[in-house]
C-alpha cells in the first residue's frame, strides 16, 4: 500500500507564502545546528570569546526588536 497524499484545493501546489515560510524555518534550523555554544568548548579563553559573541548577538537582536516595537532599551 502506498502513502496517502494530502492535496490542497489547487492540486497540491503550495502557495508562495507557505514555501517562503518553510524555507525560512529550514534556514533557522540550520543556523541553530551550526552555531557554537560556550558549553561545547573546553578551552576557557575560547569559550569566553564565543560567549561574548553570543551575548552581543542577543543584545543586538533585542535592540532591533525594541526599536521595531518603538520601546527604549533603558526605560519601560
Amino acid at each position: 500500500m502506498g502513502r496517502k497524499w494530502n492535496l490542497s484545493e489547487d492540486g497540491g501546489r503550495e502557495d508562495k507564502e507557505e514555501k517562503l515560510m518553510k524555507e525560512k524555518r529550514v534556514k533557522e534550523k540550520q543556523e541553530r545546528r551550526e552555531s557554537m555554544w560556550p558549553s561545547m568548548i573546553k578551552n576557557k579563553e575560547k569559550r569566553a570569546v564565543v560567549h561574548a559573541k553570543l551575548s552581543s548577538r542577543r543584545k543586538l537582536k533585542l535592540v532591533k526588536f525594541l526599536r521595531k516595537k518603538r520601546l527604549s532599551w533603558g526605560r519601560r
